[in-house]
């Protein structure tokens, strides 16, 4: 009888180990989970943030580009109907001015000047706009 005691004792005793090293490797997993957790949505709020930054930019190129297309094919029915192109210059020198700081930062900007559309359409048309 004393050799069935200690070993349901010693049962006990492994069966008491493993529920406590269970139990302590489930709150060891948890917090790794919610720390897991954590490091993912913040890397989900970075790239929400680059999304929403990308998609900022490409609207506000697409409105340039528009107001580009409605000022250039003003130019092009004054054109020909031979009007004076003169007031469209000031405009297409805006556009281009704000279109060619949008595509190149400030420091390439300075170094080299890019030739935009809008640039050899004036050069084309002889207006100011268009000179190198």
């Amino acid at each position: 009888m004393a050799k069935i005691s200690f070993l349901l004792f010693a049962m006990a005793l492994i069966a008491f180990l493993h529920a406590y090293e269970a139990r302590h490797v489930a709150k060891f997993d948890e917090a790794a989970f919610v720390k897991d957790l954590h490091k993912a949505e913040a890397m989900i709020e970075e790239e929400v943030k680059a999304k929403r930054m990308s998609i900022q930019g490409l609207t506000s190129e697409v409105k340039t580009l528009s107001k580009s297309k409605v000022v250039l094919s003003e130019l092009g029915t004054a054109h020909k109907k031979d009007m004076n192109l003169k007031p469209y210059e000031k405009k297409l020198k805006k556009i281009s001015r704000v279109a060619t700081l949008k595509k190149a930062p400030p420091a390439i900007a300075k170094k080299k000047k890019p030739v935009s559309i809008i640039q050899s359409i004036l050069k084309d048309f002889g207006l100011n706009g268009g000179k190198n």
